[in-house]
Order: structure tokens, then C-alpha cells, then sequence
């Protein structure tokens, strides 16, 4: 074994490459529902399938676990960045994240609620930020208790990505890398099918993979969220991308809004155009009448 209990590392024992996975969908409508996002949207990976596991049983077998299958131990970035790249359906519990915060804000403790319970205490006191981040432990505890997390820690014990068109489970979130032009597509499908203007973001500067999965399982809603500088600089995020969090249970509304902003002619690709006083809809027109401009 390395340092820290890590398996050693040889030439026979590294990573193969990451490969589609073998398994079928749980249900059909996923792979339907995968095709009409990729086609709406253009997108240059996989709509990534999460799910998060309360008990062993509701990993799929054919999930791959990092420490077991591969030797080492991944960041939950990096992970969904396998996933959603290479189509690999991957289940990280604790003992595989490298990172502390994703198995820390999911509350998975690993089976030892005395040790998650101690990290508990040094996290809320703000040592992971300060000094590094904070420029002072006041300032730091602040962050850290109002940082997302599951407080009732010990619900779940893994965490399950795959593309959407292979997911072998039941996901509770579809999540998206889209650039502004491909965000604002999903925001008009939103408003076209609930009437919102807009919907809940959460800007951050740390912990991306928490941000994309814990808020939208709290409130069972969509939401907006910045990648961290681990999500670039280790999972290779695209430039300029935003990550928007699907509820499963939103996405064949959501879908069908998307449709038909397209079908009225704001799908992609984008016209583009610079014209002065160039073409309105009608009902802008009526607004410009009525505002007598």
C-alpha cells in the first residue's frame, strides 16, 4: 500500500480508458429524452443521470467504483467529467473520493458517524478555508455554516452518474455544461411551460459538484451553478460553461417548452444578425403601439 492506505501504482495497474457503459437504461424514455436534449441544445457531451443511493443495494453492478475497479481514488468532478466525456457509469461512496467535500456535504460518513462527526466539527469552524481563503476564522466559520450540505447525515451512501441514455437507475437529477447561448434555451423552455422569469442560482467559488446536486435535492427545483476551479482545472470543464441542474421529475415539461421555442423559431443554432429596426414579434410590435415609442 502508499501513503495514506492508497494502493501502490504500477504500469499494469493504472486506469484503462474509460469506456461506454454495458447497461441498458432503466427505462426506455431515457435514451428518447437524451437525443431530443442533445439535439435542442447541440451539446458536446453526455446529459449526465445523478443519483444518490441510500443503501449498497441501489448501486447498479455494472457501476464502476474507483477504488476498487481502477486503484486510486477520484474528485467527484472528475468523475462526472468521465461520465459525461466517455460514458462510463460511475458510483463514488466515500473511501473513493479524494476530495473531502463532496462525501462530506452528501453526509455520507463511510459507516464511522464518530470520525464524520469530528470532520463535522473542524469544517464548521471554518479550517478549510482559513487561512487559505478567508482572511480571518470569523469570516471562515461564517462560509462554512452557511456552505449546502445534508444536515441529516448517513442518508445516503454513494453517488451514481452515468450519460441519461445509459442510466441503469432511477436518476434525481439530469445535469447540463452549456454555454449562455445553450442556457438561455432552457430558460426560455422554463418560462414558456411555468411562466418564471427566471430561476435560483448559486454562484460560488467553491464546491461545484456540492452546488449542482445538494440545493436542487432540497428543493426539488432547478438551478444554476458555476463550476469551482477544481471542476476546471482537474475535471476540464469547458470555457465559459454554467451548469444548470435538472430535477427528473421537471424534464419532460421542460423538454416540451424547449420544443416549442424551437418550433417558433428561437431554437439552435442561433440567426444571428446586426440590422437596425430589425424584426420584432408581433406582440413586441403591439408593445411598442401601446407605448406609443
Amino acid at each position: 500500500m502508499g501513503e495514506n492506505g492508497s494502493p501502490k501504482q504500477d504500469s499494469e495497474s493504472r486506469i484503462s480508458l474509460p469506456m461506454m457503459t454495458a447497461a441498458e437504461p432503466l427505462r426506455p424514455v431515457y435514451v428518447e429524452w437524451a437525443d431530443r436534449l442533445e439535439r435542442l441544445l447541440r451539446l458536446s457531451a453526455y446529459p449526465l443521470a445523478v443519483k444518490m443511493c441510500e443503501k449498497d443495494e441501489e448501486i447498479p453492478e455494472l457501476a464502476r467504483r474507483p477504488l476498487r475497479d481502477w486503484g486510486y481514488r477520484l474528485n467527484a468532478c472528475q468523475a462526472m467529467s468521465i461520465s459525461r466525456r466517455y460514458g462510463e457509469m460511475i458510483a463514488m461512496k466515500a473511501e473513493d473520493n479524494w476530495c473531502f467535500e463532496p462525501p462530506f456535504c452528501f453526509g455520507m460518513t463511510g459507516g464511522n458517524t464518530g470520525a464524520y462527526e469530528e470532520g463535522l466539527e473542524f469544517f464548521l469552524e471554518g479550517h478549510t478555508r482559513y487561512p487559505e481563503g478567508a482572511k480571518d476564522l470569523e469570516t471562515a466559520r461564517k462560509w462554512a455554516n452557511d456552505f449546502p450540505r445534508f444536515e441529516d447525515y448517513g442518508q445516503y451512501v454513494a453517488v451514481v452518474t452515468a450519460p441519461l441514455m445509459k442510466a441503469a437507475f432511477e436518476p434525481d437529477l439530469v445535469l447540463l455544461w452549456l454555454n449562455p447561448t445553450q442556457l438561455n434555451q432552457v430558460l426560455q423552455g422554463i418560462t414558456c411551460e411555468w411562466g418564471r422569469v427566471g430561476i435560483t442560482s448559486t454562484i460560488a467559488a467553491h464546491g461545484g459538484c456540492v452546488h449542482y446536486i445538494v440545493p436542487p435535492m432540497k428543493t426539488g427545483d432547478f438551478n444554476i451553478s458555476n463550476p469551482c476551479l477544481g471542476d476546471v482545472a482537474l475535471a476540464m470543464k469547458e470555457p465559459g460553461d454554467l451548469v444548470v441542474s435538472i430535477p427528473i421529475s421537471k424534464l419532460q415539461t421542460l423538454l416540451r417548452g424547449m420544443e416549442q421555442i424551437e418550433r417558433n423559431g428561437f431554437g439552435m443554432p442561433v440567426k444571428y444578425e446586426v440590422r437596425p429596426e430589425g424584426w420584432l414579434p408581433d406582440s413586441y410590435v403591439k408593445m411598442r403601439e401601446l407605448m406609443k415609442m
